[in-house]
């Protein structure tokens, strides 16, 4: 015990006092490994990297079908909700019974709650529409209560504005009609995340994220000089969803106008879920055609292989979720046990 605890000086006074040839005798050689490269590291073969990017391709291909199977079942759901609403719209309508508007209203509501991701990562918003590469989804409107932002005046105004814990600071000019000042606002805005745009009403409106929309009771404050907010000390701005169409939100049932108003929304709605639905159904069918063909083509020639690899590729490159799994990815370092294991179950 005693003799494995050393004083740092003697340490250092043995090693000054061993024989030189027994430094010189530990110097690298030529010939050895520190001569013969710097690095660390052990090369790997080149085709043992081919095979694990092969596994991670696979691995990411699984990932693509097991979110389109995701995205297709949630559609599916909300399409046989789509037509119960239906059923007891067109009932209603046809005078076969009652119109019981509380009823529909709690299955539109059902429909809004639903929520659609894989790994975190958001397929479908609210508005059924699949969430990906060509398209973000659906923002959420809001129209500011008690203040008009876009209201032309004569002299220019500062505006500060805090959601949460960003902020952005507008100029506004002097003069300026709506149209311009809403593009000025959005463009202000987007430097935090936020958008802006003129309602019909010719009201400007904020285009949040589902994020920052669960921060906008009690966190949007908002400060000016005195021409359409108040100067000094920031205050908090009340604002109003506005929802579109798209939305089942919107739809109401209290009489034969909104219903007939809401049976045509419906189906607009049912033909855009077909649609996708139709969409993730082929996403699923040719990447798995694609993962089998890599899996044949493992023991082939390797220009057999890097063809059957390279069409794998463009057919997870056309899914409607590739950035997020991607990003996905990414962030979960998909390890080789975690491809091999995936390999094994094709």
């Amino acid at each position: 015990m005693v003799s494995a605890v050393s004083d740092p000086l003697s340490v250092r006074q043995r090693q000054q006092s061993a024989p030189t040839a027994a430094s010189s005798s530990a110097a690298p050689t030529p010939g050895s490994s520190k001569a013969k490269g710097k690095g660390r590291g052990v090369a790997v073969p080149k085709w043992r990297l081919e095979s694990y990017r092969r596994w991670a391709q696979v691995g990411q291909g699984q990932h693509q079908v097991a979110a389109a199977q995701t995205g297709a079942q949630a559609l599916k759901q909300a399409k046989g909700q789509l037509e119960g609403l239906q059923r007891q719209i067109n009932s209603a309508l046809q005078g076969k019974s009652s119109s019981d508007g509380g009823q529909m209203s709690a299955s539109r509501d059902r429909l809004s709650q639903q929520s659609v991701s894989y790994r975190g990562q958001t397929l479908v918003d609210r508005q059924f529409n699949l969430v990906g590469r060509h398209s973000q989804a659906a923002p959420r409107q809001f129209a500011l209560k008690g203040t008009d932002l876009t209201a032309s005046k004569p002299r220019d105004e500062q505006l500060n504005i805090q959601l949460g814990k960003e902020r952005a600071q507008i100029d506004l000019p002097a003069g300026a009609d709506r149209e311009a000042l809403a593009r000025i606002l959005n463009d202000g805005l987007s430097a935090i995340g936020l958008g802006a745009r003129l309602g019909r009403d010719g009201q400007v409106m904020l285009m949040l994220n589902e994020q920052q929309a669960a921060m906008l009771d009690g966190g949007l404050w908002m400060s000016g000089q005195g021409a359409r907010l108040p100067a000094g000390q920031a205050v908090p701005v009340k604002t109003q969803e506005v929802l579109p169409w798209q939305d089942p939100r919107e739809w109401q049932f209290d009489n034969n106008a909104q219903l007939r108003q809401s049976q045509a929304k419906l189906l607009k709605t049912l033909n855009k879920v077909d649609a996708q639905l139709a969409q993730l159904e082929a996403v699923q069918q040719t990447i798995n055609h694609r993962l089998a063909k890599v899996n044949r083509a493992s023991q082939a020639s390797a220009e057999v292989m890097e063809k059957a690899s390279q069409e794998l590729q463009q057919a997870m490159d056309r899914s409607p979720f590739r950035t997020q799994l991607s990003t996905m990815l990414a962030q979960a370092n998909l390890s080789r046990s975690q491809v091999t294991e995936l390999l094994q179950q094709m």
